[in-house]
């Protein structure tokens, strides 16, 4: 099974963006619309809202 030509564009501007240093998030394809999302410069900590004590405090 071969790509489309719209899929091969996606997939070359995803991996030109990531050799450029840029963090991608997600990419849509919806026809011929190619949505890339960047990441935000801010990391998810998914522990942020947990309580990590153990013990007596």
């Amino acid at each position: 099974m071969s790509l489309g030509t719209i899929e091969k564009k996606a997939l070359s501007l995803l991996s030109a963006l990531e050799r450029a240093g840029k963090s991608v998030s997600s990419v849509a394809v919806e026809g011929r619309r190619i949505e890339i999302l960047l990441a935000t410069g801010e990391a998810i900590d998914e522990f942020d809202k947990l309580e990590m004590r153990h013990g007596k405090a």
